[in-house]
């Protein structure tokens, strides 16, 4: 016997998903099973962690922020409050 999942998501992601995925003649029932076949078989792809490029465009420049000694910084609420006052 086959189970139903069910999943709810925005209408147009829906649509952009579908059209895409008909162009390359699935429907998403099909890749839906693919999927979660795999995952099941094989678990998750190794690279389901793998930040996106914005991720990592945030990531790089927070990791600059950090080592830029301009900045100021803030020991305590206190002073935290105050910096962001200023």
């Amino acid at each position: 016997m086959d189970a139903r999942v069910n999943s709810r998501i925005p209408i147009d992601v829906k649509e952009k998903a579908n059209k895409e995925l008909a162009a390359h003649g699935l429907s998403i029932s099909s890749f839906i099973r693919m999927t979660l076949t795999s995952v099941a078989n094989d678990g998750l792809p190794k690279y389901w962690g793998i930040p996106n490029a914005e991720t990592m465009s945030s990531i790089d420049e927070a990791i600059n922020d950090m080592k830029d000694s301009h900045l100021k910084s803030a020991n305590s609420y206190d002073d935290l409050e105050k910096l962001l006052n200023e």
